[in-house]
Protein backbone atom coordinates (compact mmCIF):
# COMPACT_ATOMS: atom_id res chain seq x y z
CA UNK A 1 0.00 0.00 0.00
CA UNK A 2 2.74 2.49 0.91
CA UNK A 3 4.75 1.97 -2.30
CA UNK A 4 2.08 3.23 -4.77
CA UNK A 5 1.35 6.16 -2.47
CA UNK A 6 5.03 7.08 -2.35
CA UNK A 7 5.29 6.82 -6.12
CA UNK A 8 2.26 9.07 -6.60
CA UNK A 9 3.74 11.63 -4.21
CA UNK A 10 7.06 11.55 -6.05
CA UNK A 11 5.30 12.28 -9.34
CA UNK A 12 3.52 15.34 -7.98
CA UNK A 13 5.13 18.46 -9.30
CA UNK A 14 3.82 21.93 -8.42
CA UNK A 15 2.45 23.54 -11.56
CA UNK A 16 1.61 27.09 -12.48
CA UNK A 17 -0.40 28.56 -15.35
CA UNK A 18 1.59 30.65 -17.83
CA UNK A 19 -0.95 31.34 -20.57
CA UNK A 20 -4.70 31.31 -21.22
CA UNK A 21 -6.87 31.44 -24.33
CA UNK A 22 -10.61 31.33 -24.91
CA UNK A 23 -13.00 31.29 -27.85
CA UNK A 24 -16.78 31.61 -27.43
CA UNK A 25 -19.15 31.23 -30.37
CA UNK A 26 -22.58 30.10 -31.50
CA UNK A 27 -21.17 28.92 -34.85
CA UNK A 28 -18.24 26.50 -34.40
CA UNK A 29 -18.24 25.71 -38.13
CA UNK A 30 -17.35 29.33 -38.79
CA UNK A 31 -13.96 28.72 -37.15
CA UNK A 32 -13.07 25.74 -39.37
CA UNK A 33 -10.09 25.94 -41.71
CA UNK A 34 -10.75 22.81 -43.75
CA UNK A 35 -9.23 22.54 -47.20
CA UNK A 36 -9.15 20.09 -50.09
CA UNK A 37 -6.53 17.91 -48.39
CA UNK A 38 -7.45 18.46 -44.75
CA UNK A 39 -10.64 17.92 -42.82
CA UNK A 40 -11.26 18.13 -39.10
CA UNK A 41 -14.38 18.45 -36.99
CA UNK A 42 -15.41 22.06 -36.21
CA UNK A 43 -14.82 21.47 -32.50
CA UNK A 44 -11.20 20.46 -33.19
CA UNK A 45 -10.69 23.73 -35.09
CA UNK A 46 -12.28 25.64 -32.23
CA UNK A 47 -9.74 24.04 -29.89
CA UNK A 48 -6.93 25.02 -32.29
CA UNK A 49 -7.96 28.64 -31.93
CA UNK A 50 -8.11 28.48 -28.11
CA UNK A 51 -4.68 26.81 -28.03
CA UNK A 52 -3.20 29.46 -30.32
CA UNK A 53 -4.52 32.21 -28.06
CA UNK A 54 -3.11 30.48 -24.96
CA UNK A 55 0.27 30.03 -26.67
CA UNK A 56 0.30 33.71 -27.66
CA UNK A 57 -0.39 34.61 -24.01
CA UNK A 58 2.57 32.51 -22.81
CA UNK A 59 6.00 34.09 -22.20
CA UNK A 60 7.71 31.13 -23.89
CA UNK A 61 7.60 30.55 -27.65
CA UNK A 62 6.03 27.08 -27.44
CA UNK A 63 6.53 26.35 -31.13
CA UNK A 64 10.28 26.65 -30.56
CA UNK A 65 10.17 23.91 -27.89
CA UNK A 66 7.54 21.74 -29.59
CA UNK A 67 9.13 18.44 -28.49
CA UNK A 68 8.50 19.47 -24.88
CA UNK A 69 4.84 20.48 -25.22
CA UNK A 70 1.99 18.07 -24.43
CA UNK A 71 -1.75 18.51 -24.80
CA UNK A 72 -4.83 17.26 -22.93
CA UNK A 73 -8.24 18.02 -24.44
CA UNK A 74 -11.54 17.60 -22.60
CA UNK A 75 -14.97 17.48 -24.25
CA UNK A 76 -18.05 15.33 -23.86
CA UNK A 77 -19.01 16.16 -27.47
CA UNK A 78 -15.62 15.76 -29.20
CA UNK A 79 -16.25 15.04 -32.89
CA UNK A 80 -19.91 14.07 -32.58
CA UNK A 81 -20.97 16.44 -35.37
CA UNK A 82 -18.72 14.73 -37.90
CA UNK A 83 -19.67 11.25 -36.65
CA UNK A 84 -23.33 12.09 -37.23
CA UNK A 85 -22.57 13.46 -40.70
CA UNK A 86 -20.77 10.21 -41.59
CA UNK A 87 -23.70 8.13 -40.30
CA UNK A 88 -26.14 10.14 -42.44
CA UNK A 89 -23.93 9.82 -45.54
CA UNK A 90 -23.30 6.07 -45.19
CA UNK A 91 -26.53 4.94 -46.92
CA UNK A 92 -25.60 7.03 -49.97
CA UNK A 93 -22.33 5.09 -50.28
CA UNK A 94 -20.05 8.08 -50.91
CA UNK A 95 -17.82 9.12 -48.04
CA UNK A 96 -14.65 11.16 -47.94
CA UNK A 97 -11.78 9.26 -46.27
CA UNK A 98 -10.70 12.58 -44.78
CA UNK A 99 -13.91 12.70 -42.77
CA UNK A 100 -13.10 9.38 -41.10
CA UNK A 101 -9.81 10.84 -39.84
CA UNK A 102 -11.56 14.08 -38.90
CA UNK A 103 -14.13 12.15 -36.86
CA UNK A 104 -11.51 10.67 -34.53
CA UNK A 105 -12.14 12.12 -31.03
CA UNK A 106 -8.37 12.26 -30.56
CA UNK A 107 -8.21 15.00 -33.18
CA UNK A 108 -9.50 17.49 -30.59
CA UNK A 109 -6.06 17.20 -28.96
CA UNK A 110 -4.11 16.13 -32.04
CA UNK A 111 -5.05 18.90 -34.46
CA UNK A 112 -3.87 21.76 -32.19
CA UNK A 113 -0.55 19.93 -31.79
CA UNK A 114 -0.15 19.36 -35.53
CA UNK A 115 -0.95 22.99 -36.34
CA UNK A 116 1.46 24.36 -33.71
CA UNK A 117 4.30 21.84 -33.98
CA UNK A 118 3.79 20.34 -30.52
CA UNK A 119 5.22 16.82 -30.37
CA UNK A 120 4.82 15.87 -26.70
CA UNK A 121 2.25 13.43 -25.29
CA UNK A 122 -1.45 13.92 -26.03
CA UNK A 123 -4.68 12.74 -24.48
CA UNK A 124 -8.39 13.35 -25.13
CA UNK A 125 -10.84 12.87 -22.27
CA UNK A 126 -14.32 12.47 -23.78
CA UNK A 127 -16.27 13.60 -20.75
CA UNK A 128 -17.56 16.85 -19.23
CA UNK A 129 -14.80 19.20 -18.07
CA UNK A 130 -15.67 19.41 -14.35
CA UNK A 131 -15.19 15.71 -13.47
CA UNK A 132 -12.25 15.42 -15.88
CA UNK A 133 -10.12 18.22 -14.42
CA UNK A 134 -8.59 16.24 -11.50
CA UNK A 135 -7.47 13.47 -13.88
CA UNK A 136 -6.16 15.97 -16.42
CA UNK A 137 -4.17 17.81 -13.78
CA UNK A 138 -2.74 14.57 -12.38
CA UNK A 139 -1.71 13.50 -15.88
CA UNK A 140 -0.06 16.88 -16.53
CA UNK A 141 1.83 16.62 -13.24
CA UNK A 142 3.02 13.13 -14.14
CA UNK A 143 4.19 14.07 -17.63
CA UNK A 144 6.17 17.02 -16.31
CA UNK A 145 7.61 15.09 -13.34
CA UNK A 146 8.78 12.25 -15.61
CA UNK A 147 10.24 14.64 -18.15
CA UNK A 148 7.79 13.68 -20.90
CA UNK A 149 6.91 17.38 -21.28
CA UNK A 150 8.00 20.74 -19.88
CA UNK A 151 4.72 22.42 -20.82
CA UNK A 152 1.24 20.90 -20.88
CA UNK A 153 -1.79 22.55 -22.41
CA UNK A 154 -5.14 21.59 -20.92
CA UNK A 155 -8.00 22.57 -23.18
CA UNK A 156 -11.71 22.12 -22.63
CA UNK A 157 -14.88 22.46 -24.65
CA UNK A 158 -18.23 23.18 -23.08
CA UNK A 159 -21.61 23.83 -24.64
CA UNK A 160 -24.41 25.72 -22.93
CA UNK A 161 -27.46 25.94 -25.14
CA UNK A 162 -26.29 27.25 -28.52
CA UNK A 163 -23.07 28.69 -27.10
CA UNK A 164 -19.78 26.79 -27.42
CA UNK A 165 -16.68 27.67 -25.45
CA UNK A 166 -13.15 26.37 -26.03
CA UNK A 167 -10.65 27.31 -23.35
CA UNK A 168 -7.02 26.43 -22.77
CA UNK A 169 -4.39 26.89 -20.07
CA UNK A 170 -0.64 26.43 -20.49
CA UNK A 171 0.94 24.75 -17.46
CA UNK A 172 4.57 24.38 -16.45
CA UNK A 173 6.54 23.59 -13.31
CA UNK A 174 6.23 26.19 -10.62
CA UNK A 175 9.53 27.96 -9.88
CA UNK A 176 8.63 27.74 -6.18
CA UNK A 177 8.13 24.07 -5.24
CA UNK A 178 6.82 24.65 -1.72
CA UNK A 179 4.18 24.85 -0.48
CA UNK A 180 2.27 22.77 -3.02
CA UNK A 181 -0.86 24.46 -4.35
CA UNK A 182 -2.81 23.21 -7.33
CA UNK A 183 -3.45 25.73 -10.10
CA UNK A 184 -7.05 26.89 -10.31
CA UNK A 185 -8.40 25.42 -13.55
CA UNK A 186 -12.08 25.85 -12.66
CA UNK A 187 -12.52 28.32 -15.50
CA UNK A 188 -12.18 25.39 -17.91
CA UNK A 189 -15.44 23.96 -16.57
CA UNK A 190 -17.37 27.21 -16.01
CA UNK A 191 -20.58 27.90 -17.97
CA UNK A 192 -20.08 29.71 -21.26
CA UNK A 193 -21.99 32.74 -22.44
CA UNK A 194 -21.53 35.30 -25.15
CA UNK A 195 -19.92 38.43 -23.75
CA UNK A 196 -21.42 41.79 -24.64
CA UNK A 197 -20.07 43.20 -27.92
CA UNK A 198 -18.24 39.94 -28.65
CA UNK A 199 -16.59 39.53 -32.00
CA UNK A 200 -17.74 36.08 -33.00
Amino acid sequence: MSEPRATATALRRPLTTTGYGEVVTTTPAGHSRNGSSLFADPLAWLMVEAVERAADDCDTDLSAVGDQVGMIAISDACTLETMRAIAKATPRGRLSPLKFAGANPGSVAGLPCIRNGFRGPTLTLSMPPAPALPSALAMAEGWIARGSARYVLIGSHRRDGDVHGARCYVLQSSPTPEPYTEPDLSRLAAPVHIPAAADL
